[in-house]
């Protein structure tokens, strides 16, 4: 019996296969944006007389501002950590092939997030992040490839990244525009921006937020000591994570025993000491294992950036303890486990980082992964 042929039917067929996209997207955007949702009946607002008031807020410090935890960029404002961000509004673009959302932290930093339900678009998705002033940055990703705009989507090429099985590396084929001086740190901090916004997802649909460095080619005036340029900000799978930095899975699984062994929080004088207790369980752990890839280090400069608050630690507690994992690998990989049990994001702490490195006798580092770690409880 002859096959039939319906003139429609490829049509219908794309048709059907945008819809399912749509769907897709949709249902990830839901699922990775239900912790951050803030509209609800019983969550504060800023008082009115204030600035933003009306806005919806945490709840943190009664005012929506940003706590003492809360890291700052140099100028002062927050890096937006995972509190108070709320939606500005979200909808398919005008001939339905983009899924775009825009949210805020209500200080004046945005976020503007589009995904492609058409394969006609030119990428799979793009953040764009807005600071108070105006710098943007966009973090372009198709496949495993990531473009840095800086300026917006259509500002100049600054970065193009191919994230392989040994992490981010820089393609070859493109040749970025020169970045000054003055713009660099705007880079950055749109990278941490996004960065601290998309950790708390974590696990999500197996997905990781990570940030990436690479080192700068040497040229003439530059340190011996290189420097490590910003080349990835955004979401791998699990799996693509776990294969660059192998000691995930263990850290995950010490992060979460040293937290069944601190107990409730309620047991605890205040969540500064809960946290201290996890992070001493949790560098012992890993200093335990005897690898010298693989060390805890305590760290200074979270302890500065977090702040700690006198009178939440009563007289014979330490007053605060952070630490970092760090995995080298032979090829000059650096993989860096953030343990996070508080609300601050991430700051800029290359310099910190690599001193920690060399305090610990790692050979010359070429690339840093980073990537944030809960207790799952």
């Amino acid at each position: 019996m002859p096959i039939l042929h319906r003139p429609n039917a490829d049509r219908e067929l794309r048709a059907v296969r945008l819809r399912l996209l749509r769907l897709r997207d949709e249902l990830c955007l839901i699922r990775r944006d239900h912790l951050r949702r803030k509209y609800n009946t019983s969550q504060p607002r800023v008082p009115s007389g204030n600035a933003g008031g009306g806005q919806w807020t945490s709840g943190a410090g009664g005012g929506g501002g940003s706590s003492p935890a809360d890291p700052l960029s140099p100028d002062g404002s927050s890096l937006g950590a995972d509190t108070g961000w709320s939606s500005l509004g979200e909808g398919w673009n005008e001939d339905g092939s983009i899924f775009e959302q825009t949210v805020t932290d209500g200080q004046g930093t945005t976020i503007q997030s589009e995904y492609a339900a058409s394969r006609a678009v030119s990428f799979d998705e793009r953040q764009t992040v807005t600071e108070p002033n105006g710098n943007k940055t966009s973090f372009q990703t198709t496949g495993n490839v990531q473009s840095i705009y800086h300026g917006g989507p259509d500002g100049e090429l600054v970065a193009r990244t191919i994230w392989t099985p040994s992490g981010p590396e820089p393609d070859a084929t493109v040749q970025p525009a020169f970045v000054p001086l003055l713009a660099a740190p705007a880079i950055l901090l749109g990278g941490a921006i996004l960065f601290n916004w998309q950790s708390p997802s974590n696990g999500i649909d197996g997905q990781q937020a990570v940030m990436g460095f690479n080192a700068r080619e040497y040229q003439l005036g530059d340190s011996t000591t290189g420097k490590f340029d910003l080349s990835f900000s955004g979401r791998i799978t699990e799996e693509q994570a776990e294969l660059a930095c192998r000691r995930l899975p263990d850290v995950r699984e010490l992060a979460d025993r040293a937290a069944n062994a601190a107990g409730s929080p309620e047991l605890y004088p205040s969540r500064t000491v809960y946290g201290t207790d996890i992070h001493t369980r949790f560098a012992q752990y890993v200093n335990d294992l005897n690898d010298f890839r693989f060390r805890a280090e305590r760290s200074f400069l979270k302890e500065r950036i977090e702040g700690v608050n006198s009178q939440e630690v009563p007289y014979g507690y330490p007053r605060s303890i952070r630490v970092d994992a760090y995995e080298y690998r032979d090829d000059g990989t650096l993989c860096v486990y953030d343990l996070k049990t508080g609300k601050a994001g991430l700051p800029d702490r290359r310099a910190d980082i690599l001193a920690s490195a060399i305090k610990l006798g790692f050979n010359p580092v070429r690339r840093i992964i980073v990537m944030e770690v809960r207790p799952r409880q």
